[in-house]
């Protein structure tokens, strides 16, 4: 994430580095590709919440996992 605006983000991912060969106009040189997006701070924002709800249900569900399995073997 780059803050590329006072209220705007872009967003970059598969960045893969691209050589090119010199040809008789140019000189070789190594250029960077990727996807990309902009998104305003307050999408981040919700992007970063819905993160946090994911990690939290994440944590939860891995508990209750080993709850259950503690359950079946007896130990609770």
């Amino acid at each position: 994430m780059q803050l590329v605006a006072p209220d705007t983000f872009i967003q970059r991912r598969n960045i893969q580095q691209e050589e090119h060969e010199a040809t008789e106009q140019a000189a070789a040189y190594t250029d960077f590709v990727c996807e990309s997006r902009e998104i305003s701070v307050g999408e981040y924002e919700m992007l970063k919440s819905i993160e946090e709800i994911r990690t939290d249900e994440a944590v939860s569900a891995a508990i209750d996992e080993y709850t259950m399995q503690l359950m079946e073997g007896g130990l609770l």
